[in-house]
């Protein structure tokens, strides 16, 4: 049995956006060039999710002889280009797919969130999916925002942005809160290279950030804690630094006044 990938068609509506590709209903095809297909059975049906390489349908190839029957080649499984969702089977079990013809209309994926590289919405890896297409200039992928800081490899569409976007503002309006940015350095805590072994270890964290890198030293600046429970009773609070994120991270691990707030970094 063999495997026939279908050919790439044209879309059936809607235009590429400025920022990114559009949903698009999209025509696949059997090559042109290529021998009829009989359509034996069908491995999808509308409403069906599939990948690049997904199988669409069991077809028997049909090679007609002069003066013979038509002759009966192994059956071929024909597969998908690209990834989206089935709209349309254009083809009923029996009937003979030509050359050129029109195999199924799929609604293709924007891959609107994207996490490490595979969309979260079709599973398509989507590095994979680049170095096949190699330098084109569509974009692959809807998904250009970071919206979790401690998660840069987590990308969202620009309107799934803008809808979580609208969630948060909504929940801040429920919460009767306001948002109220906060630095972390040298305004909650002081952070130093330079340890005096006279200064008591009282309430200092010391920390490395990896092997060979310097002893870290952080304090609490004086207040602070008092600061942040009153505060955090009128805003969300959201602390962010100009230090790297492994930083961050150890500052928001080590200090439990930090466990509930929102860091950026």
């Amino acid at each position: 049995m063999e495997d026939s990938p279908a050919d790439s068609g044209g879309g059936g509506g809607g235009g590429a956006a400025a920022e990114g590709p559009a949903v698009q209903v999209s025509d696949i095809r059997w090559p042109s060039g290529s021998v009829p297909l009989r359509v034996l059975e069908w491995k999808v049906k509308p409403g069906s999710l599939v990948n690049v390489d997904s199988v669409l349908a069991l077809c028997a190839p049909i090679v007609q002889e002069k003066g013979a029957e038509a002759a009966r080649l192994p059956e071929k499984k024909v597969k998908s280009d690209r990834a989206g969702v089935v709209k349309e089977l254009c083809y009923q079990p029996g009937q003979v797919l030509p050359p050129g013809g029109v195999i199924i209309r799929i609604e293709e994926c924007s891959h609107p969130i994207v996490m490490k590289g595979l969309c979260a919405e079709c599973g398509q890896d989507l590095t994979q999916l680049q170095s096949t297409n190699g330098n084109q200039q569509t974009p692959i992928s809807t998904a250009t925002v970071s919206m979790v800081h401690s998660v840069p490899e987590l990308m969202v569409s620009s309107e799934q942005a803008e809808q979580l976007g609208r969630e948060d503002q909504q929940r801040l309006h429920r919460n009767k809160k306001l948002v109220l940015m906060v630095d972390l350095d040298q305004t909650l805590i002081h952070t130093t290279e330079q340890h005096c072994q006279r200064m008591s270890n009282k309430g200092i964290f010391h920390f490395q950030l990896g092997r060979g890198e310097p002893m870290l030293h952080t304090r609490l600046r004086p207040h602070c804690k008092e600061f942040l429970e009153k505060i955090a009773k009128l805003f969300e609070l959201h602390v962010f630094t100009f230090g790297s994120r492994l930083y961050a991270h150890t500052i928001a691990d080590c200090r439990p006044e930090f466990s509930s707030f929102l860091w950026l970094s």
